[in-house]
């Protein structure tokens, strides 16, 4: 009896009605000269700490890009992750997201990176499975398009993904509405 219940539960799972994260193929492609990053898991600011692999093709173009091989604090571009005050009611899911996302390596784009200073770097990051990681994580509704000024180079394929996500109401754009 226990098996059929597995069974039957592991199905249901994998017909769609396990998961809210809509599983499609990124619009933006990882570039071919993206910096491999060992990244940590991702704070509740948005923030998280990453390093440059020292071996790799790319590896000094990494290092020329962010200027060290230490670890410094990375943060994605274009995406305003939820926040406590502003979206209490999506924080935890919103936070998990992310770290499920992003994982433990990421691959950055060398032409866009951005210091915000004291540290910060703003990066687009594709993880290890090629997703570009801001567009799935709007897409999802785990996060938002940042209010301001956009990189021309990715603004269509992340506006794009928010508006689907509105329209389906999904994440924090479903649950938090009218809050």
């Amino acid at each position: 009896m226990v098996v059929v219940v597995l069974v039957a539960g592991g199905i249901f799972y994998l017909i769609g009605g396990g998961s809210d994260t809509v599983e499609v193929s990124s619009s933006v492609k990882k570039p071919y000269d993206a910096v491999e990053m060992t990244v940590s898991s991702v704070r509740s600011d948005g923030r998280f700490r990453g390093m440059i692999e020292r071996s790799g093709r790319y590896a000094d173009k990494g290092l020329r890009t962010i200027g060290t091989y230490d670890r410094v604090y990375l943060r994605l571009a274009d995406v305003e992750p939820p926040q406590p005050a502003r979206d209490p009611c999506w924080i935890d899911e919103g936070q998990n997201a992310l770290d499920d996302l992003i994982g433990a390596r990421i691959w950055v784009d060398p032409k866009d990176v951005q210091e915000q200073g004291s540290g910060t770097f703003t990066v687009y990051a594709w993880n290890r499975s090629g997703t570009f990681v801001q567009e799935q994580l709007i897409r999802d509704g785990d996060a938002k398009v940042f209010a301001g000024r956009l990189s021309s180079t990715y603004r269509d394929a992340l506006t794009a993904a928010e508006d689907e996500a509105s329209a389906a109401e999904r994440g924090l754009l479903g649950a938090c509405a009218g809050q």
